[in-house]
């Protein structure tokens, strides 16, 4: 197998790994009452080798920020990820966020 056709085949399965664990990570956000959607290069492509997962978080009791942090970093072991909060967004910047993001269950 020559380089190039190896490295695609480790970039898919990268993103076959980051699209299944973002989803569960997306599931247990939920369960405790939080909105999230999925946004960047995972989203839109091309999720690359030193690509992160982005979260946007939209919907949010303020009592459970931290604990965000802790399930999204113990659902993507391995991964680089931002958490970016919908409320701490500036209103006139908030679609260009929006218009972006992508349901977790909607990821390939």
């Amino acid at each position: 197998m020559n380089v190039s056709v190896s490295s695609e085949i480790d970039l898919e399965t990268r993103k076959a790994r980051a699209v299944s664990l973002t989803k569960i990570a997306v599931r247990r956000l939920a369960e405790i009452g939080v909105g999230a959607k999925v946004m960047g290069s995972l989203s839109a492509g091309p999720f690359g080798e030193h690509s992160d997962i982005d979260l946007l978080i939209t919907d949010c009791p303020r009592h459970l920020k931290y604990r965000i942090e802790g399930i999204v970093e113990d659902c993507l072991p391995g991964f680089r990820f931002d958490v970016v909060y919908l409320d701490e967004i500036p209103p006139h910047r908030r679609h260009r966020f929006l218009e972006k993001v992508t349901d977790a269950g909607d990821l390939r």
